[in-house]
């Protein structure tokens, strides 16, 4: 990948993306005090991501393969006006991979079972996290069309080109971290979700409808320091 070397480097593929509409109150109670809720024509949206980590590489070196993923983010806005996600969770098969994104980019990662299975055109996710709490996300899911990059103004923009992701640090220090990659390559996806108690773990138990599903073969990308605002 070209550009400078940043400190964390992630490949993703087989990833599903499951979006849900919520009142901005609803993303408010869940982000940063220092943050607003992003919307799109006064709609906020929360997502689910389920992915597989094929390398997981530290400053050029490689640390991790064949990790699996579920995370949970929403869309926000810092206070100059810059679009961000916030990580609500980040659920992941490693528990080194879990320990360095809490530690290091101050994440809200946890250990968790994730199994995927394939049967015919359609894969199955449920992951499981392993703190007691056995908070889960189940999702069945296939591909349909053809992989494209997003239209600009369209709201699979809205929901999948972002750069920054924010978080909040020690001595609730303001953080803003760079997140860089190809534009993704996105298709719709016929989705069928079976749990969600991984949303209501995170605080989002007011889900507004059917999910809005995208599937993308995967990407590559480059996460930055975080720098305070």
């Amino acid at each position: 990948m070209s550009g400078p070397l940043r400190p964390l480097s992630i490949t993703l593929s087989d990833v599903c993306f499951l979006h849900w509409p919520v009142a901005p109150a609803v993303v408010r109670a869940v982000i940063p005090g220092w943050a607003e809720p992003d919307t799109m024509d006064g709609t906020a949206w929360v997502s689910a991501l389920s992915f597989a980590i094929d390398r997981f590489d530290a400053f050029g070196v490689p640390v991790r393969e064949h990790v699996e993923s579920v995370a949970v983010r929403t869309y926000v806005q810092t206070p100059s006006g810059d679009r961000a996600v916030a990580f609500l969770s980040l659920d992941v098969t490693d528990r080194l991979v879990a320990d360095a994104l809490r530690t290091l980019f101050h994440l809200p990662a946890s250990h968790a079972d994730v199994r995927r299975r394939r049967q015919g055109g359609r894969t199955e996710v449920v992951s499981r996290r392993r703190d007691g709490a056995n908070a889960r996300l189940g999702v069945t899911f296939e591909p349909t069309g053809t992989p494209t990059t997003t239209a600009p103004d369209t709201l699979a923009a809205f929901l999948l080109d972002r750069e920054r992701y924010v978080t909040t640090g020690p001595l609730e220090t303001r953080l803003v971290g760079s997140v860089g990659h190809p534009p993704w390559r996105v298709q719709p996806a016929d989705a069928a979700v079976t749990e969600t108690t991984l949303l209501d773990a995170a605080g989002v138990d007011a889900l507004d409808g059917e999910s809005l599903a995208h599937y993308s073969p995967g990407v590559e990308m480059g996460v930055g320091v975080l720098e305070p605002l």
